[in-house]
């Protein structure tokens, strides 16, 4: 199972709208926007804020790809939008954090 482009959500209007018409959960470390779309499967859009280095931003993007790779069938078709806010103490844990609270929220 791979994960193309069309399991993103890639434009900058597309990320608007999450802030106008969306069901917000606030977890401990990240807010997860969800907007219900017609395409028939679930895509993501990661929001890091950028009070940390790239290094750590990337990795946590990845973590969060990874889990919505590996459970994507399990996802309802909708758009998500994962923020960590940037209040948020980011360290190399964090990634993992998010990862197991979305894996609480919805598991595999």
């Amino acid at each position: 199972m791979n994960f193309p482009k069309s399991a993103r959500v890639r434009k900058r209007r597309e990320y608007l709208q999450f802030f106008h018409q969306s069901d917000v959960k606030k977890l401990d470390n990240c807010i997860i926007f969800r907007i219900p779309n017609t395409l028939g499967h679930a895509r993501v859009g990661i929001t890091v804020k950028a009070r940390t280095n790239s290094v750590l931003r990337n990795k946590i993007k990845r973590q969060i790809r990874e889990h919505f790779r590996l459970n994507q069938n399990s996802f309802k078709p909708a758009d998500y939008n994962i923020v960590v806010p940037g209040h948020i103490r980011v360290n190399y844990q964090t990634g993992r954090q998010v990862r197991a609270k979305l894996e609480k929220l919805l598991p595999a």
